[in-house]
Formats: structure tokens, sequence, C-alpha cells
């Protein structure tokens, strides 16, 4: 047999590797080995005394740039907590021509034997594209690395191919899977990937959530783990409520880790991501999510973290933005200086550097890229994203304040209260039941033009800030606008009533009293 697994693993003629392993193991509780070039071919002899438990053999798939087989190296962040068994769900689910076999570290070795010599970068396009959908392993062969042969004391071995069943496979079970898997590259190319959707849009999920999702959690920094799956719940519901966020968290706390934190972190982390952490926590400032981390994969998903930020964002601290009704400006504390800066100071790199100057910083230019957005931009965006309303100048309480003083003037300047027959001429009309008033839009472009109003660019503009709502026919008048009148406004109002005619005791209708008032009866 030990001829078979010779020819079955036929790859580098020049070297082969063989391993001593220490016993100890690390802080993941994989299994500590010493890796040792021979710079001679691997034979069947080798190969025999491998099997017969007196060395321990690796060696490289790839020949110059073809190979007869490769692997997909699951290495999981902790060896003794994580299962197999969802990986081997996964090879029957969509079908595949694996073999799994358990590695000599505790980890899975997912073999690809092929019938011919075959490109290298052939198989591994394929062999990428079903790792992104079913497996995120970090690590793919041919990658000019040794792979642990397995079977080593093939008598007591724990390294062995596990069947469709869960069952472990003596030598000779594996040999005849290995055989009876093999394909060729025409049938590999032909190998349909079935869509692999454990829950909703998990395609598009950030490598590193789904790694999180799929194997428990043992170590430490369970708040920044927690945190990027909250963060992608956002994404996914951008409408999601703090409760529900929190609910969320909850569940999650108890599925991923091992260690549940708390209720009051897993709580105190949902309200910090809401607040306004709508971005992932990622390597290199988070070095910890680095094994797990796939940041090209991540860019290309929907719900990852697209085209990467310049990290120089994290200088960037106290990000906020104030605006007003005709434009935004955005404050930070940037190399230990508070700065504001407006949209024009944004729009270009050279503006931007210009802007900084201003306040005795040189900025040095980002470099360009060949694909994707230029990184100004994106450090723009990113800037913009992270900005939070600055509450002592919030926007809403600047447009409450312009309304009220808006149609106040409007109010006082243009009222003709219950004649609609008055609105053509220019005038509004108060229904004061419920306090609503109704004018034509030429009415208001026409008083904004006579106040010469700076504050709004247009009537459209105006209209639509004042929250005014457009009438086909209102009391047989057609195309009228309407605004509610803020109901505390008429204590303050001082309404023009209108004008009378003067008369005259020349005016025979004097003498009948149809316009006398009361201070004229007295003075009479």
């Amino acid at each position: 047999m030990y001829q078979q697994l010779f020819e079955l693993f036929a790859g580098n003629e020049t070297s082969y590797i063989q391993v001593t392993l220490s016993g100890d193991k690390d802080e993941r509780g994989k299994r500590i080995a010493n890796y040792l070039t021979i710079h001679k071919p691997l034979t069947p002899e080798i190969c025999r005394e491998h099997i017969e438990g007196k060395k321990v053999i690796g060696l490289k798939p790839e020949r110059d740039d073809v190979c007869k087989w490769a692997c997909i190296d699951i290495d999981p962040r902790n060896y003794e907590n994580y299962k197999q068994k969802k990986y081997i769900d996964n090879i029957i689910y969509a079908n595949l021509p694996l073999v799994p076999v358990l590695s000599k570290s505790g980890g899975l070795h997912l073999f690809l034997f092929l019938k011919d010599w075959t490109n290298v970068k052939d198989v591994l396009k394929i062999l990428n594209e079903w790792n992104n959908l079913y497996f995120l392993s970090k690590e793919l062969f041919p990658c000019n690395k040794a792979v642990g042969l397995p079977y080593f004391n093939s008598e007591l071995t724990t390294e062995f191919a596990i069947a469709d069943s869960g069952v472990g496979l003596t030598l000779k079970g594996f040999l005849d899977l290995a055989e009876k898997r093999k394909i060729s590259l025409l049938d590999l190319k032909n190998t349909k990937t079935v869509s692999y959707e454990p829950e909703d849009q998990w395609s598009q999920y950030p490598p590193c959530v789904q790694k999180l999702i799929q194997e428990h959690w043992s170590g430490d920094n369970r708040n920044n783990y927690l945190f990027n799956v909250l963060v992608l719940e956002t994404k996914k519901n951008e409408n999601i409520t703090v409760e529900e966020l929190i609910n969320v968290a909850i569940k999650r706390n108890q599925e991923i880790f091992l260690k549940p934190l708390m209720l009051k972190e897993v709580t105190n982390t949902a309200q910090s991501v809401k607040k306004g952490g709508y971005f992932y926590r990622c390597p290199p400032k988070h070095a910890d999510l680095t094994p797990i981390c796939n940041k090209e994969l991540c860019k290309e998903r929907k719900l990852g973290i697209g085209p990467e930020t310049p990290q120089i964002i994290e200088e960037f601290t106290n990000i906020s933005y104030v605006k007003d009704l005709k434009t935004v400006s955005y404050e930070f504390r940037y190399k230990n200086k508070e700065i504001e800066v407006f949209p024009e100071d944004m729009v270009t790199e050279l503006a931007w550097r210009t802007k900084l100057l201003k306040h005795g910083i040189f900025w040095m230019k980002l470099p360009k890229v060949k694909k994707g957005p230029p990184l100004y931009d994106l450090l723009m965006k990113e800037l913009v994203t992270r900005a939070i309303s600055n509450v002592n100048f919030e926007f809403e309480e600047t447009l409450a304040d312009e309304r009220y003083k808006t149609l106040k003037d409007f109010f006082e300047d243009k009222l003709e209260q219950d004649d609609f027959n008055k609105l053509k001429d220019g005038y509004v009309v108060l229904d004061s039941k419920k306090n609503i008033l109704y004018f034509k839009r030429i009415t208001m472009e026409n008083w904004l033009k006579e106040k010469k109003s700076k504050v709004f660019s247009s009537s459209k503009e105006a209209m639509k800030l004042l929250n005014c709502v457009r009438h086909d026919y209102v009391s047989g008048q057609k195309n009228i606008w309407s605004v509610a009148m803020p109901e505390f406004m008429f204590d303050s109002l001082e309404i023009k009533k209108p004008k009378t005619k003067s008369v005259s005791e020349m005016d025979e209708q004097y003498h009948v009293g149809k316009f006398r008032n009361p201070e004229t009866k007295k003075n009479t």
C-alpha cells in the first residue's frame, strides 16, 4: 500500500520534508512540530517508513507548474473545540470530490486528487471558489509549502480519512476512496457549485463573521468579535432598533462563544454599535482578528468592508458635523489640532491640503491605486460616515427656528382671512379652526424675492423644508398649497386687520350709523 500512497501523492521530485513532533501544543491547541528539508526525492521506501511510524513525511504537491493533487487546509482558531462534521457536511451538501483527512496538528485536510498532471493555476482557481463558498480556509495548496502525508504509523494513526458517514477509514479505505474521487480537469471545471445559505445573505457576510458563526470561540477579545457580528446586523437592516440589536447580540453571544460574555457586556456592545460603530474592527489595529480575516475577499462582498479605507483614518478623532439650511461643516481632531472643514475643502485632495496648511499641517498626498476608487475618496467617505451630529448645533433645532420665523413673517405680510378668492391676488388664507394656511406657489416665490431671502435656494426648497402640501382643489380654487402653523405662534403674532373705509359727515351713510364703532358713538 505504500506504493499506492507514493503514487497518489506524486509531487515535488527534488525534496521532501521530515517532521518531528515536540509533543507540546500552542495557545490554540495545535501540536507543535519542527521541520527539516531533505534535498532528495521522495521514494516508495520512505513512504513505507512513514506508514510504519518511523518517519513523518511532508511533500509539496507542485512539480514545476503542474500538480496531481491539492489541498484545502482547515486550520481552526481553536483546535480543541472545533467540529469537523460541519466541513464534511459541506462536502456532501455540495457534492465535492474532496477527501477529508484529520491532520497531525488536529485540523483537517481536504484533499483533491487528479487523474492527470494539471496546471496549478487552473486547480487553484476552482479550489478558491469552493473555499470561499464553503470552508473559508486561509491556506490552499499548492502554495510552495509542504503538506503532511496522512496515515503516519497507520495501525495507530490519528491522521485518518473520514467517510461520508462520519466513520474513520483504514489506509486501504482511504486509498479506495481517493481513487474513486479522482477527477479530470474537464470534470473539475464542470463541477457545479451549490449556493450555501445557512443564513439570509450568508454569501455576502464578511469572512471573519462567517468563521465566528461556524466555529465556537474560546479565546479573548470577545467584545471585538461580537462587535463585528453586530455591525453586520446593522448593514443587513439599517433600521434595526437598539432593542432588536440587543436581542440579536444575546442570541449570538450564546451561539458563538464557548464562554459567553456577561449580559451587561453584551448590552453595552450592542449600544456602542448602534450609537455609531457602523464599521468593522479589522487588522492591523485589531490584530487578534488576523487568523480569521480575509480582507481581499471581504472587499468584494456587499456586507463586507468594501474597498479598504486608508489606515490614516484612525488618526482622526472626535469627528462630528454641524448642518444648517445652506451647508454642512465637519469638525475633528487631527495632529492635536481642532479642525473645521466645509464641502469645498473636501472635494479634491489639493483643496484638502490647502485647508490643512492653514492649520500648520502639511498633508502628504495618498498614493494612487491601480484598481478601485482613489484612496483619498475612500478616506473622505469614511470621515463623513463616522461623523456624528454635534449635539450643541442640532439641525432639527435650527430648522424649527427658521420654519417658525419664515412662517410668522409670511403670515403677517400676506394674511387675508377667510376669503379664498384673494388667493389669486397674492394673499394667504388662514383656516383658524385647523390652524392651516393656504396660498399659491407664486405667492411664496414672490414673497421670497421681496425679502431677498438667502436662506432658501428656491421656493421649491423652501416649501419642502416648511413641510408644505399641494392640493388640486380647495374651496373651488385650483393648485393650492397649505402649511400647518405651529400652535404656539398665534400668541406672538401681530395680525394685520383689514383696512376699513374712512367716512365723513358729508357721507349720508355716516348719519345712518352703518360705519360707526363704539369710539364714534362716544364722540357724537
